[in-house]
């Protein structure tokens, strides 16, 4: 008896046997809360989302802030200044609620 018969497999792998690749789940959604311009100044030094009425969006972190416009560090690194009217709306990013615990909040 000869051991060649032995050495390949009798049947080819059937496709679902073989190894599949699989696709990192994509990074959730950074969830932002609203804040008025006049509530900023608490969030100094705080990263912010600044979206502006030319339909930009910027986000940084917040180094000055005047009745009349705001100074951000971009994530890039440059400092970019917005004057007040050109702010549509302001985000502060929240953590994500705890999957563990559904419907507590930290409040």
């Amino acid at each position: 008896m000869t051991d060649a018969h032995a050495a390949s497999p009798a049947h080819a792998a059937p496709a679902a046997a073989k190894a599949q690749k699989t696709v990192p789940p994509a990074a959730p959604k950074e969830q932002l809360q609203e804040v008025s311009y006049e509530q900023l100044p608490k969030y100094l030094h705080t990263r912010i989302v600044v979206r502006t009425t030319l339909q930009t969006e910027r986000r940084g972190t917040l180094l000055k802030y005047s009745g009349s416009a705001i100074e951000l560090k971009l994530d890039a690194g440059a400092v970019l200044g917005l004057p007040r009217e050109t702010i549509k709306s302001i985000g502060v990013p929240v953590a994500p609620p705890d999957p563990l615990f559904p419907g507590s909040d930290k409040k």
